[in-house]
């Protein structure tokens, strides 16, 4: 599976930022057909496609240094409503592309299994539930399955639809009876995609704690009071009355 990138949507968002606060401007060098002239207000714009960009130290008066140092400080205190957007980007992406990997730890043939149900089914429950904590449920219930094919009581497609449905019902046996969902590790920062470590290092502060304990209800929060308090204690005092693998509704 190719690692998460950009969509179109986020990568204008990011560029139009940073042409608004003078960090980058299209490049003389760009193709002409990348810009395109809006008769009605003669605003012109550049596919960031087709077009180049160059930072515009040269136009602004700033070094790079103090470039630099603007581009960490938007990292340091992010929108807490963005970096919601993102969390849920982020770990859904992570889900899918472990659930990929135990579907083909146990060599099941079908292609298109993550459908939209089964897509959906996360998306419901990384409100309650980390990305580690479903790395656990997703777990369990593919195991589940290949139990159930190995009996050959069903059919490839019968098992196949059970799914999304097994999910749902992992999660809701456990929230209802008070059980924990023990969070599964995070994976090395080789094998997560380079947006996930932007997100959980450098954003998030805390990348191991946030993959294992932070769940989607809470990001905004977080994201607030990282940015009131201290770097190097508010991760450690946000999770220390959160213990490891609650996902409580």
């Amino acid at each position: 599976m190719d690692e998460l990138a950009p969509t179109p949507e986020l990568a204008n968002e990011i560029y139009g930022r940073l042409c608004t606060d003078g960090i980058f401007i299209p490049a003389l060098s760009s193709d002409l057909d990348a810009f395109s002239l809006d008769r009605d207000t003669d605003a012109v714009t550049i596919d960031i496609r087709a077009g180049a960009w160059t930072l515009a130290s040269d136009v602004s008066g700033r070094s790079i240094d103090e470039i630099l140092t603007l581009l960490f400080r938007r990292l340091d205190r992010p929108e807490p409503k963005a970096v919601e957007v993102l969390w849920y980007l982020v770990a859904e992406d992570e889900c899918r592309r472990y659930f990929v990997s135990q579907w083909q730890r146990y060599r099941f043939a079908h292609p298109g299994i993550y459908s939209a149900k089964v897509s959906g089914a996360i998306q419901h429950y990384l409100d309650k539930c980390s990305i580690g904590e479903m790395w656990n449920v997703v777990y369990y219930s593919v195991k589940n399955l290949a139990a159930l094919t190995q009996e050959g009581k069903h059919t490839p497609q019968h098992i196949y639809n059970m799914l999304p449905g097994g999910i749902r019902r992992s999660v809701d046996y456990r929230l209802a009876n008070g059980q924990s969902i023990w969070p599964w590790h995070r994976p090395s920062p080789r094998e997560a995609s380079w947006l996930t470590n932007i997100l959980l290092d450098t954003i998030l502060k805390a990348g191991d704690v946030c993959f294992k304990k932070l769940k989607g209800r809470d990001v905004v929060k977080y994201v607030e009071y990282l940015i009131t308090k201290p770097i190097d204690c508010a991760a450690a005092t946000w999770f220390a009355t959160s213990p490891p693998g609650e996902c409580s509704d």
